[in-house]
């Protein structure tokens, strides 16, 4: 008896083929299945993209003219807005003064006059620090921009804090808060220098002489004016006189940076 030949494979449908797994990818990592099926990335790989872009919200760069000129403007606001701790002096309804009486109370308000001259000068000084200071400084961060406008914070207050020593020059706190600005704003300048040293944001090469000016000045003036407030518990004439000390010692210090 002839034996029936055993049923062979049946014949793979035309147009399909037995499917091969794609080669490993580099390491022995088999390859990602958008990437066996030929679709684009997924959702996965673009969120991984886009986390290694850089941050978008950190402040950084060379170009210091934003900052310088927003300075200059805070300043010069500063500046203008002292005169209105000047009072036109006043007399009661319907009277009349003379010469003398309206010379008199010109005369009598002299503190006042004496006060709006000082705070003028010492804003002045102080931009003046600030402007030498940037000419040393090449590029910043949002370290130095946070500190550049405390700075500013203060200089904006100085109007006020006239204003209240014009109203009240004979009351120990009035002269503390004015002596007490003047300190904040010589550690604030002096911790900008500092700080753009420390963080490599200062130009290349700057003499050690104009580095040691910086610091000088900022800590020299703070100290004078936190001196007149230990005066002051004793003296208040005596307070305000001491800080006339700080135009001698700023005018040393400059001759020495020159």
């Amino acid at each position: 008896m002839t034996e029936a030949p055993l049923p062979s494979e049946p014949p793979a449908p035309s147009g399909t083929g037995t499917h091969e797994a794609p080669p490993p990818a580099a390491g022995g990592a088999p390859a990602p299945p958008d990437a066996a099926a030929g679709a684009g990335p997924g959702p996965s790989s673009h969120w991984r993209v886009r986390r290694a872009r850089p941050g978008v919200t950190s402040i950084a760069g060379e170009d210091l003219g934003r900052i310088v000129s927003l300075s200059d403007g805070v300043f010069a606001f500063a500046m203008t807005l002292l005169v209105l701790s000047l009072v036109v002096p006043s007399f009661p309804s319907g009277v009349t003064p003379t010469e003398s009486q309206l010379a008199g109370r010109l005369v009598s308000d002299w503190p006042i006059f004496l006060g709006y001259a000082f705070a003028f000068v010492m804003i002045s000084i102080w931009w003046i620090v600030h402007n030498r200071t940037y000419q040393y400084i090449a590029r910043f961060d949002q370290g130095l921009v946070w500190l550049n406008l405390v700075l500013l914070m203060q200089i904006a207050a100085m109007p006020f804090v006239l204003s209240v020593f014009a109203v009240y020059r004979d009351y120990q706190v009035a002269v503390d808060l004015f002596a007490g600005i003047q300190v904040t704003l010589g550690l604030t300048t002096t911790g900008i220098w500092v700080y753009a040293e420390r963080n490599h944001l200062a130009k290349p090469n700057v003499p050690p002489a104009a580095s040691l000016y910086f610091k000088r000045r900022g800590y020299y003036s703070a100290a004078i004016f936190a001196v007149s407030i230990a005066i002051s518990f004793v003296s208040i004439e005596a307070a305000e006189v001491a800080w006339v000390a700080v135009f001698f010692v700023q005018r040393a210090l400059t001759l020495e940076g020159d």
